[in-house]
């Protein structure tokens, strides 16, 4: 069997001594390092994080399977806080209401997908950090540029399925802890910051929109715009959804010659 056909239900089943077995055949196909593989835990569920490093970058296994992706508005049952944020976020800003249908035009529809496991990294870095010296002589600083160069590394970006399923690794709620919020500021709670239950750090700050394969699709964030505009706890907290979209975001990044400095999450694919 392929490493790349290794489902969630599968990794989570074997026995430890398995599972180190297994991630170890998995570095050696990927010609990356195994550091460690054991239990984690995240917002009450637990699962098996399995750690490999190559050229300075530390990857997580990501299993795949078929997985529910996008925001089911009809199973959505909004806190007493949420409904009083988007009340006053709309008064202010005159946004279209009701507050189930704004949700669900802000995020990605309900849609069953099957995705291959790979390993995808545990943080992003801006492009220009990621992609070598000898990128900056490619003309522009756009979507094809990312893709070239990574590839030269045997690496992409994820596509929005793959990146949405790693972030909320198979939650069904509005965020991957949960349908509410917690306190404090985007970037700044405890929940964002810690490791999913795939060990990665994502989705953690609204500043931090990924690239991902489509040059239409940023992940993770509104590039802080909300935050910026001092738009209200709701609306800040939206965009960190993991079905989040926001439609305008990746014409502004590529108008506004910001591909270099915006994040991507490199992914290795497994054989």
């Amino acid at each position: 069997m392929s490493h790349a056909d290794l489902t969630l239900s599968a990794w989570l089943n074997l026995s430890d001594e398995a599972a180190t077995r297994t991630a170890a055949a998995i570095a050696r196909g990927a010609d990356v390092r195994l550091l460690e593989v054991g239990p984690h835990a995240y917002a009450g569920r637990s699962g098996r994080v399995a750690l490999f490093e190559r050229n300075d970058i530390t990857y997580a296994l990501v299993p795949g399977g078929t997985a529910r992706l996008g925001h089911a508005s009809d199973r959505w049952v909004p806190s007493a806080r949420q409904l009083a944020g988007f009340a006053e976020a709309a008064a202010a800003y005159d946004l279209p209401g009701p507050l189930h249908r704004f949700v669900a035009e802000a995020t990605s529809p309900p849609r069953e997908v099957t995705l291959p496991a790979r390993l995808i990294a545990v943080r992003s870095d801006d492009a220009d950090t990621l992609l070598p010296d000898d990128d900056d002589d490619d003309d522009g600083y756009g979507h094809a540029w990312l893709m070239a160069g990574l590839a030269r590394q045997g690496l992409r970006p994820p596509t929005p399925d793959e990146w949405e399923y790693a972030c909320g690794a198979g939650a069904a709620t509005l965020f991957r802890w949960g349908d509410d919020h917690p306190d404090g500021e985007p970037g700044e709670a405890p929940t964002t910051r810690e490791p999913n239950l795939f060990g990665l750090v994502i989705g953690d700050d609204p500043y931090r929109s990924e690239f991902t394969t489509d040059p239409a699709v940023l992940c993770g964030g509104d590039g802080g715009s909300a935050v910026c505009g001092g738009s209200g706890p709701f609306l800040t907290w939206l965009t960190l959804a993991t079905s989040y979209r926001d439609r305008d975001l990746a014409e502004a990044v590529h108008d506004g010659g910001l591909a270099g400095e915006t994040p991507v999450r490199a992914v290795l694919p497994l054989a």
